[in-house]
């Protein structure tokens, strides 16, 4: 496995039925197929030609609301009718005191389906503690809150062995993390040693000013190699200024990669140490186009 395999590999939860995309269920489902078919897979699920990181408690995968699985498992049958060649994992968002979230997924049946993981959101760490003691412990649970109240949330993540969750961007310009948080929060997160996802944000691989919607207006945006390298540099040791240089990296050739390493500034990291913070702290990003990240990465001609 080359480094830029260990970076890239499950790294996208698709959430095509998220904003902006907005899909309706169908076409969500037929579309996962299709990247599932295809030469780029490996980034979305498991794969049988190559070794990828982490094990199968890490996969997300497609991403649905609790509340849509009745209507999910319609769409899959309808759509799939048997012909995958590997089960799919969901990632589920849910409300962690939604009793009818929490009754949907363990009602959840679909032989060629299993959930992997559990998203829900969190005002503060009182209710981080009650929603994690409502969703059911034996599948990989995730808690979006906000960035500023990581110092109390992340040491209840960590006594319940759950991962943190930070949104990325949105709609709007105010929606986008500035990189000091974002640092900040990555920084927190290893010194807790909790795992973390992303969301949001992240259609493409390296920070630019771009239009948050055509015609709208430029902002700065987030890139996913700049967070999950940066993310590394967390979890290896590196201090706050480093990371939110790695974050503010605007120059895709500033980002280097040869067989076995990924170099940036005056940055090294290995395909084991790559592997290491992808299986145990950096898990993956969701994000509502596959297009846009795997354009990106080839473009780069990592891919």
């Amino acid at each position: 496995m080359s480094a830029v395999e260990a970076l890239l590999a499950r790294i996208v939860d698709y959430a095509g039925l998220f904003p902006p995309a907005v899909l309706d269920m169908e076409s969500a489902v037929r579309n996962y197929q299709r990247y599932l078919g295809g030469d780029d897979a490996w980034m979305l699920h498991p794969s049988e030609q190559k070794r990828l990181a982490g094990g199968p408690g890490m996969l997300g995968g497609f991403v649905v609301p609790a509340s849509r699985l009745s209507e999910f498992a319609g769409a899959f049958e309808k759509v799939c009718c048997g012909e995958q060649e590997s089960p799919w994992t969901l990632s589920v968002v849910c409300a962690g005191e939604n009793a009818d979230d929490v009754r949907a997924i363990q009602d959840f049946r679909q032989g060629a389906v299993f959930i992997g993981s559990l998203e829900t959101k969190a005002a503060d760490a009182a209710a981080a503690e009650e929603a994690l003691k409502k969703l059911p412990a034996a599948r990989a649970r995730h808690v979006e809150f906000p960035p500023e109240e990581a110092a109390q949330v992340l040491p209840v993540l960590a006594e319940y062995g759950a991962r943190a969750k930070i949104r990325m961007g949105g709609v709007t310009a105010e929606s986008i993390p500035a990189t000091e948080v974002v640092a900040r929060f990555v920084l927190q997160c290893a010194r807790e040693r909790v795992a973390w996802k992303a969301t949001a944000g992240l259609h493409h691989a390296v920070r630019g000013v771009r239009e948050l919607a055509p015609g709208g207006a430029r902002v700065a945006m987030h890139g996913f190699v700049n967070l999950f390298l940066a993310g590394a540099l967390a979890f290896f040791g590196a201090d706050e200024l480093a990371i939110v240089k790695t974050l503010e990296e605007k120059d895709a050739r500033e980002f280097r990669a040869d067989d076995d390493v990924l170099r940036w500034h005056d940055n090294v990291v290995i395909t084991d140490q790559v592997e290491q913070v992808r299986g145990e702290f950096a898990i993956s990003f969701g994000s509502c186009s596959f297009e846009e990240p795997v354009e990106d990465v080839k473009a780069m001609g990592w891919v």
